[in-house]
């Protein structure tokens, strides 16, 4: 009844151990995903390496090729880039406006959403009116610079960009940046106008402006729409003549309903695009371990941490050690003890009972050694394999192996609390066990 107790006793203390450690790394791996979640958000809002080497490559002679952009998300439109900005993104276009409003490029859930043309536009850009939207992101991602064109030195030295699309390359010249409301039927309605609406809106938009370019002629503006539109109508579709306008429309923060926009005009460019365009120095967000993994699993996550928490608190491990390295020097010198009195012959029940503690010496620093061996397989084995800087998921294909990396150690530690809780029992039941292992 007594021996029931203490072994009741001793799984209990390890199972409620084991309990606690499990609720305190449920709170820490909730916490540290909202963190996560946090700066994964603000990081993978810019465009990295990951994106831009899909940047349609643009020569003289050719259309742009966006083959392997189109490959990546079939509902990609253009690539629109704004010099010395952070806005350098494909530009997609989805079944209304809402759909990429939540999802990026690669078709994922996600709360920095695309950059998107609206659904109401034609998707080649023909429309003589076009809007884009993108989400306002506080770090200057996505269209979170658009904020800062407030500034007259910003909006000043930051007014040309490039809309490379599947035809061909348009210069953006922007000539005015508001605040206004997204319930504005006047400048939101995205689509094709006619050439007579042109100069109504720009005047509009003037009255609206928070920055406006003194040297933009609006006349001459709505006349060159106007000379696009009748181009297109006699060639049936895209045109080399004329101006296009286009829309730039992110969210404002001290309003719901408020919106930031730059407004640009579309011309289409006959030069080649400047080749320090294409230099791309960004670095790469899955550059650790293999590089490949679009996502790191929670479960992994967990069972890494659970193997480490079998080895704490650390105190235990070193106790562990010097009492394995006490056990084995204490040996040793008995041994020699034993030979410098001239010891020839022992007692063949003392020698076993010796060579029996020896071997469960042995199999105790063996237990040792494969835990934080299989520990330190599992941490190097997780940080290879999974890139937090990606979008998270429950399992992945190497859960199964890190459940097997886990069941290893804590029955290892199961091992060790029997080897210990026999020995308690072997010093009660004979104190001189004790004494003689002194």
């Amino acid at each position: 009844m007594h021996r029931l107790a203490v072994l009741i006793a001793l799984y209990g203390t390890k199972v409620l151990s084991v309990v606690s450690a499990v609720v305190i790394t449920g709170m820490l791996a909730y916490s540290g995903i909202v963190l996560y979640d946090t700066v994964y958000t603000n990081r993978a809002a810019f465009s990295s390496w990951d994106l831009t080497q899909y940047r349609p490559e643009v020569t003289e002679d050719e259309e742009p090729s966006f083959e392997e952009l189109q490959e990546v998300n079939k509902d990609t439109r253009a690539w629109l880039i704004m010099k010395g900005t952070h806005i350098d993104y494909p530009v997609v276009q989805g079944k209304d406006d809402v759909e990429y409003s939540m999802k990026d490029i690669y078709g994922k859930s996600s709360l920095t959403g695309s950059i998107y043309l609206a659904s109401a536009n034609n998707g080649d850009f023909t429309d003589s009116f076009n809007m884009i939207y993108g989400h306002h992101m506080d770090n200057g991602a996505m269209f979170g610079d658009i904020e800062k064109y407030e500034d007259d030195s910003y909006f000043r030295e930051h007014g040309t960009g490039y809309l490379i699309t599947t035809k061909g390359v348009y210069d953006l010249r922007v000539f005015a940046r508001l605040t206004a409301d997204a319930y504005d039927a006047e400048l939101y309605s995205a689509g094709d106008r006619q050439a007579g609406e042109f100069p109504e809106y720009l005047n509009y938009v003037k009255s609206k402006a928070v920055q406006w370019d003194p040297s933009f002629d609006a006349g001459q503006t709505a006349d060159s729409i106007g000379l696009y539109l009748s181009e297109r109508e006699k060639s049936g579709g895209m045109t080399k003549r004329g101006t296009q306008l286009i829309a730039l429309s992110t969210c404002a923060d001290a309003s719901t309903n408020g919106r930031q926009l730059l407004v640009a005009t579309m011309t289409p460019r006959t030069e080649p695009l400047p080749e320090e365009l294409f230099i791309d120095d960004a670095v790469p967000l899955a550059v650790w371990g293999h590089g490949e993994a679009d996502h790191w699993a929670l479960l992994n996550l967990i069972c890494t941490i659970m193997c480490i928490i079998v080895l704490l608190p650390l105190r235990q491990i070193r106790n562990k050690y010097r009492s394995i390295r006490k056990e084995i020097k204490e040996t040793f010198q008995k041994e020699e003890r034993e030979e410098l009195e001239g010891l020839e012959e022992e007692d063949r029940e003392a020698r076993e009972e010796r060579e029996k503690l020896k071997r469960q010496r042995n199999r105790r620093l063996i237990g040792v050694m494969i835990q934080l061996i299989v520990t330190a397989f599992a941490i190097f084995w997780f940080i290879w394999t999974e890139d937090p800087r990606q979008p998270m998921v429950i399992i992945d294909r190497w859960t199964l192996l890190m459940i097997v990396l886990f069941a290893i150690t804590w029955f290892v530690d199961v091992y060790l609390i029997k080897y210990r809780y026999r020995k308690r029992q072997e010093e009660e039941e004979d104190p001189e066990v004790s004494t003689n292992e002194e």
